[in-house]
Parts: C-alpha cells; sequence; structure tokens
C-alpha cells in the first residue's frame, strides 16, 4: 500500500474484485501478454482517516507509444439474490446480496472521486498491438490533487512477447436480445435508433470474443410466460395469400450485414418451436389480406399440418437468401426448442422430424442435458450443461458444445457477482482440456425479469426480479446511446485468450505435454468441476507459456 499525504492506493490485477470494505484478490504490479491481447489492470484508492469525508483528484495514465490504453471506473450495482441457497460452494465470495463491482464506465474527464474508508476503481485496459516489438512496456498512473500536486502514483510493466494468438477457434454466443435494446433504451423496435443500437450492442460483444449471434427470423421464443408475449422483432416479413407465403428478407439482411461488419460470422437461427416441452410454434406475424396479424403462437400445436407447411416454405427461404448474401451454410446454425427434458423426448423427434430435412448442409444445435437425445440421433450438436457434461465425455462425444446459466452454481465455472473472478476466467482452460466446439450463455442483454413479464432498470435490479443469480442474465449495461461492458465480460473475454495461448503451444508442444504442464501448474487434475481458484494459477501458465515459446 502506498500512501501520499492525502490517498491511498493499491495496484491490483484484473481478477481483483474490489469492494468499498474489502479487496478480495491480491496486489499486482506486473503481467506477461501475447501480441494481439487485450490485459488489464486496476488501481484501487480511498482517503485516509482525517477530517475530510471526500474529494477531487485528477489521474492521469501514461502508457508507451503503440499500446492502446482506456480507463474505465468500476461501478458498484446492487443485488438481491446473489446465489441460490441449495446451490452453493465454498468457491464464493460471498453467498448474500449486497452491493458488487461490475460495470465499467469509459472515464470521461480525468476526475475521480474518494471517499474516505471507501475502496473505488481504476480499470486500466491496455490492447496491445500485433505488430508490437518485444518488451517491457511501463504503464504510469498518477493522481494529482487540486492543486497539481502528486499525491499517489504506481507503474504497472506489461512484458509483450512475441507470440502472436491464433484466430479463435471456439464457436461463442451469448443470446442477443433485441427487444430488450428496444425497451431498456426506449426506442421503437427496428427504428432507426434501434438499428444504431443493436449495432453498438454486437460491435462489443465481437470485440470480446462473440461470433455468433442469435438471429431472430421470429421472435424467439424465450424465457416467455405460457400465453403472453415479447415484443415482435420478427426480422423475416411473411405475407400469406390462400396457403401461399411469401418473404421480405431486408431486415434479415441488414443485421446480417451489420453482424458481419462487427465481426460476427456465424448465425444462430431463433428456435422455431417453444422452450421446454416443443409443445407450440413461436410468435409468427404475417400479412393477410393487407392486414398484419398473427398466424401463429400459443394457440398453435407444434406438429399441426398448417406450421409444417409454413415451415417448409420458411426455413428454405431463409437458407437461400442467407447463402445469397455469402453465408456458408455450415455458418448457419438451427434450433428445435430450448431446454427440453425426458418426457419431452417424443414430442423433441416429432419437431425434429419436420425441421431435419429442412436444413440440409446446415448445422442442428439446442441446450439440453440428456444423453438419450443424442443417442437416438436427434441432436448432432449438443449444448450441455457444465455440471452434467461427464456423459457426453464418457461417450466421446465430438462437436460438443457446453453451456451455463443460472443452475450452474455448484464446482463448476460461472459469472455470478458473487463469484471470485478466477472462477469465471478457468472456463478457457477447461474447454482448451475437452477439445469443446462451442459455448453457449443465454444472456448477453436479458433486462426483463424471469419469463419477461416486466423490464428492469439493470443498474438498480440485477437479477432479473430476484429469480437468477446476479451476473446471470447479462454482461453489459446500456448506457446513454449505447452500452458499456462489464468486469466479467472483460474476464470472460481473457478466458478465451487462455484458450487461444494452449492451442498456440499445442502447436510446439503437442497436446499431451500441455495438458500435462497444465495440471503439473495448477497442481490437481482439472475438470469441470475441479481447478484452481487462486488468479496466481494465471500468472504462472502465462510464464511457462511464453518461455516454452521462445525458446
Amino acid at each position: 500500500m502506498t500512501t501520499e499525504k492525502q490517498l491511498q492506493i493499491k495496484t491490483l490485477s484484473s481478477l481483483t474484485k474490489v469492494f468499498p470494505e474489502r479487496i478480495c484478490g491480491r496486489v499486482s504490479k506486473a503481467c506477461d501478454a501475447a501480441r494481439g491481447q487485450e490485459v488489464a489492470f486496476q488501481v484501487a484508492y480511498r482517503l485516509p482517516m482525517k477530517k475530510y469525508y471526500q474529494k477531487e483528484f485528477t489521474v492521469k495514465a501514461e502508457a508507451p507509444e503503440g499500446i492502446a490504453l482506456s480507463l474505465y471506473t468500476v461501478g458498484l450495482v446492487p443485488s438481491v439474490l446473489a446465489s441460490y441457497p441449495d446451490r452453493r460452494d465454498p468457491n464464493y465470495i460471498t453467498h448474500l446480496g449486497g452491493i458488487f463491482p461490475d460495470p465499467l464506465f469509459p472515464m470521461e474527464g480525468d476526475t475521480v472521486k474518494a471517499a474516505v474508508g471507501v475502496w473505488r476503481t481504476v480499470w486500466v485496459s491496455l490492447r496491445i498491438p500485433t505488430d508490437t516489438k518485444e518488451g517491457v512496456y511501463p504503464v504510469k498512473v498518477t493522481f494529482f490533487n487540486q492543486d497539481g500536486e502528486t499525491v499517489a502514483k504506481t507503474t504497472y510493466r506489461v512484458t509483450v512477447h512475441s507470440a502472436v494468438l491464433p484466430a479463435q477457434r471456439l464457436l461463442y454466443t451469448q443470446w442477443f436480445h433485441c427487444d430488450c435494446i428496444a425497451d431498456v433504451h426506449g426506442v421503437p423496435v427496428m427504428s432507426e435508433a434501434h438499428w444504431t443500437l443493436m449495432e453498438k450492442y454486437m460491435q462489443l460483444a465481437a470485440a470480446h470474443g462473440m461470433n455468433m449471434i442469435l438471429t431472430p427470423v421470429v421472435t424467439p421464443p424465450l424465457d416467455t410466460a405460457v400465453g403472453t408475449e415479447r415484443p415482435t422483432v420478427q426480422l423475416v416479413g411473411i405475407e400469406k395469400t390462400g396457403d401461399i407465403y411469401s418473404f421480405d428478407c431486408s431486415l434479415l439482411g441488414r443485421f446480417v450485414s451489420m453482424a458481419r461488419l462487427a465481426g460476427i460470422e456465424h448465425f444462430e437461427i431463433s428456435h422455431l418451436f417453444t422452450q421446454w416441452g416443443v409443445a407450440h410454434a413461436p410468435k409468427v406475424v404475417a400479412t393477410v389480406d393487407g392486414r398484419e396479424q398473427k398466424i401463429f403462437g400459443w394457440e398453435t400445436d407444434a406438429a399441426s399440418e398448417e406450421y409444417k407447411a409454413f415451415l417448409k416454405a420458411f426455413v428454405p427461404a431463409v437458407i437461400a437468401y442467407m447463402k445469397s448474401l455469402g453465408v456458408p451454410e455450415d455458418h448457419i446454425w438451427f434450433h428445435v426448442s430450448d431446454e427440453p427434458h425426458m418426457e419431452h423426448l417424443e414430442a423433441y423427434r416429432t419437431a425434429h422430424s419436420i425441421l431435419t430435412p429442412l436444413i440440409e448442409g446446415c448445422h442442428h444445435m439446442d441446450a439440453l442435458s440428456d444423453l438419450s437425445f443424442y443417442q437416438e440421433g436427434l441432436l448432432p450438436s449438443p449444448v450441455v450443461a457444465t455440471n452434467r457434461i461427464e456423459p457426453y465425455l464418457e461417450a466421446n462425444v465430438e462437436g460438443l458444445w457446453c453451456y451455463y446459466c443460472c443452475s450452474q452454481g455448484v464446482d463448476v465455472s460461472n459469472r455470478f457477482f458473487s463469484m471470485p473472478s478466477p472462477r469465471t476466467r478457468i472456463i478457457g482452460v477447461q474447454l482448451y482440456k475437452y477439445r469443446i466446439e462451442g459455448f453457449l450463455q443465454w444472456g448477453y442483454n436479458f433486462y426483463y425479469t424471469q419469463l419477461s413479464k416486466r423490464l428492469v432498470n439493470p443498474y438498480t435490479e440485477t437479477d432479473a426480479g430476484e429469480a437468477f443469480p446476479s451476473g446471470d442474465a447479462f454482461t453489459v449495461y446500456p448506457y446513454r446511446d449505447g452500452v458499456i461492458p462489464s468486469l466479467r465480460q472483460k474476464v470472460f473475454a481473457n478466458a478465451l485468450e487462455d484458450l487461444r495461448l494452449l492451442e498456440l503451444l499445442e502447436e510446439k508442444l503437442g497436446r499431451a505435454r500441455v495438458l500435462e504442464e497444465l495440471e503439473r501448474i495448477a497442481g490437481m487434475e482439472i475438470t469441470f468441476k475441479s481447478y484452481p481458484t487462486d488468479e496466481g494459477f494465471f500468472e504462472a501458465l502465462y510464464r511457462f507459456a511464453f518461455e516454452m515459446l521462445e525458446q
């Protein structure tokens, strides 16, 4: 700790969480990085116990030429439901609600406020260009009082190595909720303001590793109470004349082009049957006799002849249009239904038989965990909960995906507010070890309560109406006319970089040696439920990796 006249500071790693009353992590003054990476550190600050309660200070950060530096202040947000009472383990910061560090506000100007005995934090993000020369790069952060005097300063050293990370192999999607963007910003769906906002949300997602996007060709039937509707965000215009359908895909084209421009190349078509049961059709609107109306929804049996006829016209038209845009068939992913259970097996089988002949050359994926669906040939790309993945690993399932959501709160990695950041970051190592093809998480920006009954303010209600542990429903925050990241989004992006570093190391050492060294460094066998919990593991992993790569 440095104390100079008026201010106390601590220099910390990006894996530390700083609460007003305590710091959960460790001091860090240096890190190693590959070229092309984004790394970060934090500077926590507070006033010593003196007569004044609050003071303003000027912060200046200096990085060597060529290093792109961004400063954020770490915001604090409340949580009522930090974890489920029946789904806990010792590897939490707390099981209780409270106030948590999470949103990263871009610093506007250079002034921060400090308070007596209350830790606040500056997040320093550093992007290392791929052409950066090897060497040690000092980054200086200095605090000045209102008289221009230096009251505290620190230097963080980034050692840049010659390695350049390979392109991301893993497919990664967080469900992109278009309706939530319109609602939380108070703009009409598909208005120009809505498109501008969606583009910003896409760009932020892609900058943090998301390369697949949920594409609402119809309004996604996700987290919707039976008999109710979410706002219509259907991208494909439909006209029905008698039994004949025609389609206008211009909005779909705009969405796809915008996503590709942001760097997203894979398209996850919204589910074509309802969630948790495969019983009904999603909401579909069309123009019939000159009037827009809902033609399918909760009242539609999933296996009805009318809905089958619609899908036979609709699905091939969507595929053909996307191919006309230059999207390869194997970059298009279809869903039947989200999280069906064994009691829904026959309904799923029926829906599968309807959809499969229509999507030849494309992919079929769904989030479910019972191995029977895969064993019966109903799902070539299963997306399995991380706490139920062992049977799939034992069966050597190829092309395996995994996911976590609110239920994965015991032993496995997740991104809840109440979990330490190393627990979030370890997922990259686990994805590497088990050769996981893709990762899915349902809440990029879900700003409703459970079952989409009402809109929330994500700065004041972070647990979807006390339904999901805070951190499950969203990882970005609306901000003015745009969007800002969370520290959890940054940490997960670093996990994806860990995965890429291990793949690069494998090219040199071979897979068996990398796995052996991983567990030597960890001091244990790494599984989805067993892994090192200290941030020092990642520091040691990077030191070893660069030592091997540079020999």
